[in-house]
């Protein structure tokens, strides 16, 4: 499988994404938003929107690995955040990047929204990703 990131020279320069990923073979594996709750449903870093994306982070992880996948091959990720403000953005997205190589960080849309479907919650992370593992 290929993976070629792209930042177009005509585009502004990225921080902690790439613009485009163009994907030749493998399986797709498309990932629910995952959000700050643990196995117990419990909100992990609760009035922290960074502790928040840390956890939801790692349950996108455990997600993808669920099917067969690896982080590395997220290509596509979708960043909802609560009352969101621009002031944010560096913390959110370098808390995001951390998870990925630096050579391998997704496309990364974000959203700001009023609210999600459970009190407290701050930011869902949900995506795609692309692998050549065999299905689990």
């Amino acid at each position: 499988m290929k993976k070629l990131f792209l930042n177009p020279p005509e585009s502004p320069t990225p921080k902690n994404y790439h613009h485009s990923i163009a994907v030749e073979g493998g399986r797709t594996i498309y990932l629910s938003g995952q959000v700050a709750l643990d196995a117990k449903r419990k909100i992990i870093g609760l009035g922290d929107v960074i502790a928040q994306t840390r956890q939801a982070m790692r349950n996108l992880k455990v997600a993808v690995e669920a099917g067969g996948g690896d982080i590395s091959d997220m290509v596509q990720i979708t960043t909802h955040v609560v009352n969101y403000e621009p002031g944010q953005l560096d913390d959110i997205t370098s808390t995001i990047a951390g998870f990925f190589p630096p050579e391998c960080l997704p496309a990364n849309t974000l959203v700001g929204v009023s609210s999600l479907s459970t009190d407290g919650l701050l930011i869902e992370i949900g995506g795609i990703a692309v692998t050549t593992s065999p299905m689990p």
